[in-house]
């Protein structure tokens, strides 16, 4: 089924060249108008090794620096409001998202007045086995301070970055205040929720591998910090 909305996938890419050939074959495109492919200043340089592949729809993104994960999203956020797409998305490039779940995010983000999709790994219990217990603990207690933040309490998996969102909310937030690191997900919600609270979250697969650009241990504490002071913005 085509949807009569101009559709863009961002995805942010770091260290992730062994997997992005496998994402991008996956998007179905003929739901999808337009992949941004951020090259957030790349060791790997996955942007080149995308180009050589020539796909259609596909353009690539080079960042002159580093900017993180929420950086590297900020500006294809940017530049899909600049090309006017209507509803964009943004997923991961090391494979742990399934882009053929998009259509399913489309569906809400087109047929209803949803305007903020996300993808949660907890509305499966066999999902929740498959999450190594520090992950799976890191996961609860910052969704848990997340839903505080937020004053949303059926918010379930705050971390995971696969999300679709409309563009007149897109327009409506600040990006310069909004975290161009791994607190990205979290923080966006964070801002969303000044502006609204109807966030509708997608089951999705989980899938996992054994080595993450996240580490855990190095998140949670600088998380609990930011979230702190996002308790006493609010």
């Amino acid at each position: 089924m085509k949807y009569n909305k101009k559709i863009c996938v961002i995805i942010p890419c770091y260290k992730v060249k062994k997997k992005i050939h496998s994402v991008i074959r996956k998007i179905n495109f003929k739901l999808v108008d337009k992949v941004l492919i951020i090259d957030d200043f790349c060791p790997e340089k996955t942007g080149n090794y995308v180009q050589k592949y020539n796909f259609k729809k596909v353009e690539v993104i080079y960042l002159k620096k580093n900017l993180g994960v929420g950086g590297a999203t900020k500006t294809g956020f940017k530049r899909a409001l600049k090309d006017n797409f209507e509803v964009i998305f943004k997923l991961d490039g090391d494979g742990q998202h399934n882009p053929k779940d998009i259509s399913k995010f489309i569906t809400k983000l087109t047929h209803t007045n949803i305007n903020f999709c996300k993808g949660t790994r907890f509305k499966n219990s066999s999902n929740i086995k498959k999450i190594p217990a520090l992950r799976l603990f890191g996961n609860i207690l910052l969704t848990n301070i997340t839903r505080i933040n937020c004053r949303n309490f059926a918010l379930t998996d705050v971390l995971n970055g696969f999300l679709g969102i409309k563009r007149d909310l897109l327009l409506k937030l600040n990006f310069s205040k909004i975290s161009d690191d791994f607190f990205f997900e979290e923080d966006l919600l964070f801002r969303t929720s000044f502006l609204e609270n109807n966030i509708c979250e997608i089951p999705i697969k989980t899938i996992y591998f054994n080595k993450s650009n996240l580490s855990p241990i190095k998140t949670i504490v600088p998380f609990l910090y930011k979230h702190l002071k996002n308790f006493f913005e609010r």
